[in-house]
């Protein structure tokens, strides 16, 4: 069951570039994933009264061109049904012609959001209508480098924190980029990038940022709290 809407690239969340970063391609693939779910009678509020909520476990984002300020969008979303707990759900951006400009696998995990715990199979009150296999997917292995160098630290601070309560799923991607050297991502092109999350980070709480090259244009990049990771993550560009 597909889910299909439009949308613009507005200047105000575009990069110096006048680009659509990989943060905003993130919300936009949060709020058609909200869409639809609404869209099917998942509310917040069936969420809310089920004591569950979705958290991302990985996601890859794979980019062809960049997606200039003010470009016209069509972006397709499309659920399969769990692999061992883990929701696929798959989404392309497009332009009005259907040539993709870039595509974002994201795997999910349902939750008891008191216990804090994943759920093996989702309770009886909560019916997922999500049809077929899983018919696109990425790469979505990890590479960790040897030497890693300190890079300060990062807050789940108010503007960050979602309504879970945690350092919102986008948010790495914004983190991702600002450790990463200018001479990257000014002017380089970022091809793809891939998120590992680990453990949330909730309002209030910081972590400690490190990274490392694993190849001439590839970079790994962990948060860490108290010697734990809260997330990894690859950017590689062209």
């Amino acid at each position: 069951m597909k889910f299909e809407k439009d949308f613009v690239a507005e200047q105000f969340q575009c990069d110096l570039n006048d680009c659509f970063p990989i943060g905003a391609i993130l919300r936009q693939v949060q709020q058609v994933s909200n869409d639809h779910c609404e869209h099917m009678g998942m509310t917040a509020q069936t969420f809310a009264q089920s004591n569950t909520a979705f958290v991302l476990a990985k996601v890859s984002v794979e980019c062809l061109r960049p997606i200039p300020a003010g470009q016209k969008l069509h972006i397709v979303t499309q659920p399969s049904w769990p692999v061992r707990a883990v929701y696929h759900r798959f989404t392309s951006l497009q332009d009005a012609q259907g040539q993709e400009f870039c595509s974002v696998d994201a795997r999910w995990a349902l939750i008891d959001i008191q216990q804090r715990r994943i759920l093996r199979t989702p309770p009886e009150s909560l019916h997922f209508p999500f049809l077929g296999e899983v018919e696109r997917a990425h790469e979505v292995s990890i590479t960790r480098a040897a030497e890693l160098e300190p890079m300060g630290e990062y807050q789940a601070s108010y503007s960050r924190t979602d309504r879970n309560g945690h350092l919102n799923n986008a948010c790495y991607a914004d983190c991702v980029c600002d450790v990463l050297p200018l001479e990257q991502t000014a002017h380089r092109f970022l091809r793809k990038m891939v998120l590992y999350y680990h453990k949330e980070l909730r309002l209030g709480e910081s972590m400690e940022l490190f990274r490392g090259q694993t190849g001439p244009d590839a970079w790994y990049i962990c948060g860490k709290k108290e010697g734990s990771k809260c997330f990894e993550a690859n950017a590689y560009f062209q």
